[in-house]
C-alpha cells in the first residue's frame, strides 16, 4: 500500500513549486498536521461524556481526515470507530497512524475513502456520528444529513462541531479563504448554520458555543517552523521543504486572521422515531438554547 509519505515524495519529486501547487488537503497530509476538531481533545472528551460513548458504542466519523478524533475516542472510551473521508491521501495517513497504535486500540478502528452524501454502510449501523468541519466542505448538506439519518440507529446521536462567524469577515479574508480551500466559504453566523444543520426531522438535543481567538504572529511562525522542519519532512529536498514551509505559513496566517472572527458550536442532534411528540419547553436555565420560540440562548435576569 502506498503511504502518504510515498505520495508526498512523488509529488515533491515532480513539482518545482510544490509549496504553491499542493492543494490544501494534500498539504495537510504532506506535513502530517493532526487536523484536530475545534477545541481538540477537550472537545472530544466533552463529546464522549455528553453522548455516553463507551465500549459498546459504534461510532462513524464523517470527514475523518488523518483520524485524530476517531483515534482519541477509541483511546478514551473503548468504542469502535469507523472514519470516512473523500481524500485518499488523508485516509492513507490515518491508516499509517492506526498501524502504530497498540493492537487493542487499532483493532477497533478503520478508515476508508467515502462520501458523506453516499455513506458506504447499511441502514441503522451506528449509535453515534461525529463530524468536525467536514460540513463546511460538503456542498449538498441536505443529502448528507439524510444519509446521517439513514445510517443512524433510532435515538442515535449526531455530534457536529462546526465553525461559525460571530462577527462578519471582510471580503479580502473571504477571497483568501476561497483561494486556499478551493470554494467559497459561506459567512454564516450561528443562526444560519442551525437552519442548515438542525432541520425539522431532527431533535436539537443540545447546543454549546465557544469563541476562538487569533494567536500572535510569532506563534504562527514557530508553528510553521515546527511542522515543516527537516526532521519531520526528511523525504523532501531542502528547497522544496522551504517552499512547503512558506506555503504552510501563508495558509495558517489566513486561518489565524479568520479565527479572530470565529466561534464554534458543539451541536448535538438526536434521531427521533415516528410518532414521538417533542413538546416545547417554557422553563429553561440561563445559557440554554431555546429551539422553540426565541431561537437563541436564554438570557439571565
Amino acid at each position: 500500500m502506498t503511504t502518504v509519505t510515498d505520495t508526498a515524495h512523488s509529488e515533491v519529486g515532480h513539482a518545482s513549486t510544490v509549496g504553491d501547487e499542493l492543494a490544501y488537503v494534500d498539504l495537510l497530509s504532506l506535513v502530517r498536521e493532526t487536523n484536530r476538531c475545534p477545541g481538540g481533545k477537550r472537545t472530544i472528551r466533552r463529546i464522549a461524556t455528553r453522548l455516553g460513548i463507551g465500549p459498546h458504542t459504534r461510532v462513524l466519523e464523517i470527514g475523518s481526515n488523518t483520524g485524530f478524533t476517531s483515534m482519541e475516542l477509541a483511546k478514551i472510551t473503548g468504542c469502535t470507530a469507523v472514519g470516512i473521508d473523500v481524500n485518499a491521501a488523508a485516509v492513507a495517513e490515518a491508516n499509517r497512524k492506526r498501524s502504530q497504535l497498540p493492537q487493542r486500540i487499532a483493532d477497533r478502528l478503520s478508515f476508508s475513502v467515502g462520501d458523506a452524501c453516499a455513506i458506504p454502510f447499511g441502514d441503522a449501523e451506528f449509535d453515534v456520528i461525529v463530524c468536525g468541519g467536514a460540513n463546511t466542505f460538503v456542498q449538498d448538506r441536505a443529502t448528507a444529513l439524510s444519509e446521517y439519518l439513514r445510517v443512524l440507529r433510532p435515538y442515535g446521536f449526531v455530534s457536529v462541531t462546526n465553525l461559525y462567524y460571530r462577527k462578519a469577515p471582510d471580503e479580502q479574508l473571504l477571497t483568501d479563504l476561497r483561494d486556499v480551500l478551493g470554494f467559497d466559504v459561506p459567512p454564516y453566523g450561528l443562526q444560519d448554520w442551525l437552519k442548515v444543520l438542525a432541520p425539522a426531522e431532527w431533535e436539537l438535543y443540545d447546543l454549546e458555543t465557544t469563541d476562538l481567538v487569533a494567536r500572535p504572529d510569532k506563534v504562527v511562525e514557530a508553528y510553521a517552523d515546527a511542522l515543516c522542519s527537516s526532521d519531520r519532512l526528511p523525504q523532501v529536498s531542502e528547497s522544496d521543504r522551504l517552499r512547503v514551509r512558506n506555503r504552510w505559513h501563508e495558509v495558517m496566517s489566513i486561518f489565524n486572521r479568520n479565527h479572530a472572527h470565529l466561534g464554534f458550536m458543539e451541536l448535538t442532534l438526536r434521531r427521533p422515531m415516528p410518532g414521538d411528540e417533542e413538546q416545547p419547553e417554557l422553563f429553561l436555565t440561563a445559557g440554554s438554547w431555546d429551539p422553540y420560540f426565541e431561537k437563541a440562548f436564554v438570557q439571565g435576569n
